[in-house]
């Protein structure tokens, strides 16, 4: 009799981690809410179906395309037709500098003279040529640039950049948690421009390091969907408890209890911390920090767009007041698959919501508030809305602040010591697809099972 596995959450990690148990295991899915894929989400609009979370993935990492290959959609993979982003401030429009995560890989480009000043840029570039030592552990990333480039560069573009993608300040966030591999990086490289441009795969526009997927990213969670042959799938079951019975786990959801040999948790720290009874693990789970996003897509027939005046999109200043959205993309301006779908002079708009993990508007008021953001970053009226969507993805964001690697270490080694657990959608991989894919690539050896 095949040992049973419970595979707590239904998003990215717990499909995963059931494909890979499901040939020799009796795979129990339980997932809260009312469809899989998690934050890969899809939401139809004005007749096409498009991405309501994740859009795109990071080529600077194998992860994702070595999935993608193996589900055989590699030939559905694009980039992005344009990838000119910009930076708004309440001073104007300014093109981003080529970067990783808002860490310019040429201090002396025209794009960085153009935000921060000639003066400005030469000083930059002088405070980077100086000795490298490595990142001490735990190190912020804003530390990190406020050392090696200065205080303007992690101001007018580090801040924006790491706000905009990980709602969060960089003086708050640890540098390797959110670019693996960027101290040895540094060291090797001699200065952390060069590192950034090393790590970044050599892509040569401010957002060319992400492809995408022709029909969106939710073709990825159907086509996993497809090879769960035997697994058994519970929409709408939220687990409230996990725990041991001797040799056994016990499940707990609102509809019962069933017995288990095996517990994967694939769901957000918070979630994994509050359900399983084992202090050990919940422990420093629960110290993980996560927040949570609100995405606003806007289908609009507006001529002034078609010149796409804001590029592939916009991330904006978080010191300002003007605009409450943290960042804009012009989704048809910036993937030819969906200008292709939607026909000429209709465009999609992504707004995102959430700085420091709290979405402070109400639900109620972001269609119009996107609306205005909209407008003003665009500098055009946006009257004629074809169709308009909210969606709020509650702590899908973790926020790796300093000692985030520790604590990963921690939670990890904890989970190691329980028998029959795995532990792999606690954000212990960090934000993003391929760090997902990573943490949930390793199940079958938190499992102690072979061929893991």
């Amino acid at each position: 009799m095949s040992p049973r596995v419970a595979v707590v959450g239904g998003g990215l990690s717990g499909l995963l981690a059931a494909r890979a148990l499901s040939p020799d295991h009796d795979v129990i899915l339980c997932e809260a809410g009312p469809s899989l894929g998690g934050a890969i989400g899809v939401v139809r609009l004005a007749g096409v179906l498009t991405d309501s979370g994740a859009e795109s993935f990071a080529v600077a990492r194998p992860e994702a395309r070595l999935l993608i290959d193996e589900l055989h959609l590699g030939d559905r993979v694009v980039a992005p037709t344009r990838s000119n982003a910009h930076l708004w401030r309440e001073d104007g429009l300014y093109a981003l500098p080529v970067s990783l995560l808002g860490v310019p890989v040429d201090l002396r480009s025209s794009e960085v003279v153009a935000i921060i000043g000639t003066g400005e840029a030469e000083r930059a570039a002088g405070l980077d040529a100086a000795p490298m030592r490595a990142p001490r552990l735990g190190e912020t990333l804003g530390s990190l640039v406020r050392e090696r480039m200065g205080d303007m560069v992690a101001s007018r573009i580090l801040t924006p950049v790491v706000a905009g993608v990980h709602a969060i300040s960089p003086d708050l966030v640890e540098a390797e948690a959110v670019i693996p591999g960027l101290g040895a990086a540094m060291v090797r490289e001699g200065s952390l421009s060069g590192a950034a441009r090393a790590l970044r795969a050599g892509g040569e526009r401010p957002g060319a390091a992400v492809n995408g997927l022709d029909g969106g990213m939710s073709t990825l969670v159907t086509a996993l969907e497809s090879e769960l042959s035997g697994v058994r799938v519970h929409l709408n079951t939220a687990v409230e408890r996990v725990e041991r019975d001797g040799p056994a786990w016990v499940v707990t959801t609102h509809g019962g209890r069933f017995d288990v040999d095996l517990v994967v948790l694939a769901v957000p720290a918070p979630v994994a911390a509050s359900i399983l009874d084992m202090p050990s693990v919940a422990t420093p789970l629960s110290s993980i920090r996560v927040g949570d996003v609100a995405v606003v897509s806007l289908v609009v027939d507006c001529a002034q767009l078609d010149a796409a005046p804001v590029g592939s999109g916009v991330l904006v200043d978080p010191d300002q007041s003007l605009v409450r959205a943290k960042a804009l993309t012009h989704a048809t301006a910036k993937w030819g698959w969906l200008a292709r779908e939607f026909g000429p002079g209709r465009h999609l708009l992504r707004l995102s919501y959430g700085r420091d993990g709290v979405v402070a508007e109400p639900m109620d008021t972001l269609v119009n508030q996107a609306l205005s953001d909209a407008s003003r970053i665009a500098q055009v009226h946006l009257e004629a809305l074809v169709d308009a969507r909210v969606t709020r993805w509650p702590q899908s964001l973790v926020h790796a602040r300093s000692g985030h690697g520790e604590l990963a270490t921690r939670v990890a080694a904890a989970a190691a010591d329980v028998q029959g657990l795995a532990v792999i959608g606690a954000g212990l991989g960090g934000n993003g697809i391929a760090g997902t894919v990573r943490r949930a690539n390793s199940v079958r050896a938190q499992l102690d099972l072979m061929g893991g």
